[in-house]
Parts: structure tokens; sequence; C-alpha cells
């Protein structure tokens, strides 16, 4: 046989089995590699996009389109634009402190800052310890490469999917899922640009004239454990060491405003934080906002503002108040769980 008709039968043969001769596909992330990406992502990118946002409560879903803004090393800028019934809420938050600002109530309240500082790889680690995390594979979303992530709590609760860019780390789609695996909660962005530089103007905040406001900014020295913060405070229910959902306790505060004093203690699940906020009754009103909800032991208002949920109750002289962005139904087995204590 001539070496062109040995060259050919070669060819023929890598061709015909399967993987060879195609492009070598590229090696997918490592669990820890691509939670590192997600949690470095806030240093290294600035964005602007379009995001809806849609929760699933009981038999239906409520959907609401924002429009994000976000510069490096934490601040946000989230501007809803519908439906018309929350149109023209908006949450900014420059890194230390948040404000949310409601329309239909004419409500701001101003906290601490939700959002993430970029990771370390001892966070990296302690996700890692909290959650069993693996890399599905790889998916395009709005024209762009990302890695598929998957998230469940160890100790149980509900499940996260992320979609995280290639290039920039930025989750560009997250699912989160109830027990059973039914998705409850779904963001995604359906255009984004990168690179932007965003003026620091944007992410100042601006009160409306006449608003009023909750704050729930705490300026007290941390705690570093349940047993202290109730000592420091001299009243309240004592905190657990943990939370349903995995949450841990992470530090405490004690402020006190003239005759009004106020305790904080925030859990974290390595990804979330939660915090609890308790104060004498006698000390603050009931607020009258938001939506009814019920409590085996008491009657509630929930303020859903999107990104955080706030759960308000009285208990045996004390006013509660339950912030963080779990999903309702979670918010309220935790606070039936902390009255039966």
């Amino acid at each position: 046989m001539s070496r062109g008709g040995v060259l050919v039968v070669w060819l023929v043969t890598v061709l015909a089995v399967p993987g060879l001769g195609a492009p070598a596909r590229p090696p997918w992330p490592s669990a820890a590699a691509a939670v590192a990406a997600m949690l470095m992502a806030p240093a290294l990118v600035d964005y602007e996009g379009t995001k809806v946002l849609s929760a699933v409560r009981g038999d239906r879903a409520e959907t609401v389109t924002a429009l994000e803004s976000y510069k490096r090393l934490g601040k946000l800028r989230l501007e809803f634009l519908s439906p018309e019934s929350v149109s023209g809420r908006l949450i900014v938050d420059d890194g230390a402190s948040s404000w949310q600002y409601e329309p239909s109530y004419h409500l701001v309240i101003r906290g601490p800052s939700f959002l993430r500082p970029p990771g370390s790889p001892a966070q990296a680690q302690d996700i890692l310890r909290g959650y069993l995390v693996a890399v599905l594979g790889a998916e395009e979303v709005i024209g762009r490469q990302t890695i598929v992530v998957a998230m469940e709590p160890r100790a149980g609760g509900a499940g996260r999917r992320y979609w995280v860019d290639q290039a920039t780390g930025a989750v560009l789609r997250m699912e989160e899922r109830d027990a059973t695996g039914e998705i409850v909660f779904t963001s995604f962005f359906t255009r984004i640009s990168f690179g932007l530089n965003l003026p620091p103007a944007l992410f100042r905040f601006h009160l409306p004239a006449g608003a009023r406001i909750i704050s729930l900014f705490l300026s007290g020295d941390p705690v570093d454990s349940p047993a202290a913060l109730r000592r420091q405070s001299g009243f309240g229910a004592a905190m657990p060491a943990s939370l349903s959902y995995g949450y841990r306790f992470r530090d405490g505060t004690v402020s006190r405003f003239g005759a009004l004093a106020t305790s904080a203690a925030t859990y974290t699940d390595g990804m979330r934080a939660l915090t609890v906020y308790q104060t004498p009754s006698t000390k603050m009103a009931f607020p009258r906002v938001g939506m009814q909800v019920k409590l085996e032991a008491a009657d509630a208002r929930l303020l859903d503002l999107g990104y955080v949920r706030l759960l308000i109750w009285q208990w045996r002289g004390i006013t509660y108040a339950l912030a963080g962005s779990l999903p309702a139904a979670a918010l309220i087995v935790i606070a039936d769980e902390m009255t039966s204590r």
C-alpha cells in the first residue's frame, strides 16, 4: 500500500473512533475553583443590567423586573421597573449600609449592608464545609458561557443552582429549590454590560421628602456569643447557637438610643446572612406596614422588598424583626422555632 493510502486509512480509523479527532472539551473547574470565582467576582468587575426575579408562592408566581447596577468592592443599586405595584421601589447599598425605599408605604428601611465583600480562602472553605457543591456542566446564558454550580446545605433546607460567567465569575442566573426539588425563586439577567465606569453618585441614597424611616442599623460593639449578647442587652430571649437551614451564630450587637435598646444576632450559612433584632415592646410601637402573616404563637407582618425580606412580630414583651434573603416560608419556620424556645 502506498504511503498516501496508509494515511487515508489512518484518518478514517481515527475519525471513526468516538472522541478522537474532535477538539478536546476544556475541563470544567473544580467545585472549589467555581466557589472561589464567585466570591472574587465583586472585586473584579462593574456591571449594569436588567434582571428578572420570580418567587413562587403556592400555586402562583410573582415576577418583577429591576435595573441592577454594581460597582466594584461592594456598591449596589436596584431600581424596580415592573409590575406597576412595585415600580419606583429602590434599594441602594453603599457597602456600609443599605437603604430600601418602598413607595407604596412611602417608607425607608435603613440597615447594615447585605453585600458580601470579595471572598477569601477561609470563606470558600466555610462554604465547602456547609454545602455539598458540584459542578453540573456548562451552559450559555444571554450569549455568555457559564458554569452551572449546585449547592445543597449539608444541614438541609433550600438548595441553589448558579450559572457562573466563565469570564468574570458573576452569577448570571440563580435558582432556589425547596426540599422537594421544586423551584421557589429564580433570578436571571436578560441583558448585562461589564466593565462600565459607573459614577459613585449613583450609589448615594437621597431620602424622599416626608418618608418614614425604620432604622435597623446598630452601632454598638460586636458581641461574640449568644450568652454575652443577652447579658449585655439585659432583656430578650436567649438566642441559640444555630438556627434551621444550617445557620450558625456569627456575631451580635447591642445598641442604645436614649431609652431604646436593641440587640441584633447575625447568623450565616457561609453564603448568606440572617439577622434577628430584639427590642422591648414597651419602647417601640408595632408597625402597621406589610402583609399580615400568622405564626404559631403570634401575628406578624412581612415586608418583602425583593432581595431582602423582613418579618416582624411581638412575643412576651419583645418585638422581633427577622431580616434576610430567605423565602418568606423559611423566615416563618425560623420565627416559630424561636418563639417555641
